[in-house]
């Protein structure tokens, strides 16, 4: 599952509370060539990678007449990801705690973009990540 794949699309859902941000990702997701749709995030110290039903559809905050709000955006600060292969997925880790992943690293042959946890938000940044507070480590996954 995963590696091997290719990306087709990239979404992330956010987060409002009477239609103030509270975080800009909660979720993010992407398309692969074979498995579909794949939602990722990282709780607690735990990545969770699953695949995904169904198309998360998209949907915009002004759509939502609710005081707690999960609108659906199109992630298109990757889009120079598309059609490219998933080559390798690693955690960033803490050193010395069981349960201590505050990333994940999707690489793409000779590039790649990771997805960080701040606050029990996500955040995107091209490349590998380095600006951690703590001392972290690179763990690839078996998947």
């Amino acid at each position: 599952m995963l590696i091997n794949e290719y990306f087709k699309g990239f979404r992330f859902r956010s987060f409002f509370i009477e239609k103030a941000l509270v975080c800009q990702m909660l979720a993010f997701f992407f398309h692969v060539s074979s498995s579909g749709w794949v939602s990722l995030t990282i709780d607690e110290g735990v990545l969770r990678l699953s695949v995904e039903d169904s198309e998360p559809m998209l949907l915009d905050i002004k759509d939502i007449d609710d005081e707690f709000a999960y609108p659906v955006e199109t992630a298109v600060e990757f889009n120079n990801y598309l059609g490219k292969k998933i080559t390798n997925i690693s955690e960033y880790r803490l050193e010395g705690i069981k349960e201590g992943c505050v990333g994940v690293y999707i690489e793409c042959g000779n590039e790649g973009f990771s997805i960080v946890e701040k606050g029990s938000c996500l955040f995107l940044f091209d490349g590998i990540y380095q600006d951690f507070q703590e001392e972290t480590f690179l763990s690839r996954l078996n998947i």
